[in-house]
């Protein structure tokens, strides 16, 4: 994930979720994606194409996303998970919300030891890209 890139988190996010949707469109249909987030499908069209959410829509496709957005096996990588932090973080003072981060990495970290199971490359990749910018 690039760090530098993100600057407004919050766009990023409506981005990947934007990006998110897209893709769940092509595999299924707008209509049967709307229904999910539940919103019209003239809404999801206008969402798609570049238009801005409003709040309670944005809640809606925050919603949908931790539903549905890495529904298969081997969907979540670096970026996803990225981009689902700072969603989760996004409240916070920008100190508290990458320490936060970190720790959520760690018992992540912590998770993948105790289950016996190889950490994925993305625990390290994002806690180092995290802890640079903390120190910057």
């Amino acid at each position: 994930m690039d760090f530098q890139r993100t600057r407004d988190p919050q766009e990023a996010n409506i981005q990947h979720l934007r990006d998110t949707a897209s893709a769940r469109v092509e595999g299924t249909s707008l209509r049967r994606v709307a229904r999910e987030i539940g919103m019209s499908p003239t809404g999801l069209k206008k969402f798609l194409l570049g238009t801005a959410p409003y709040s309670p829509t944005l809640r809606r496709l925050r919603k949908w996303y931790l539903q549905y957005g890495g529904a298969h096996p081997g969907a979540v990588g670096e970026e996803e998970v990225g981009h689902a932090l700072a969603l989760l973080t996004q409240d916070l003072h920008p100190g508290a919300r990458l320490q936060t981060t970190d720790q959520v990495l760690e018992s992540l970290a912590r998770g993948y030891d105790a289950s016996g199971r190889e950490r994925p490359r993305w625990v390290s990749e994002l806690r180092t890209g995290y802890r640079a910018q903390r120190s910057a």
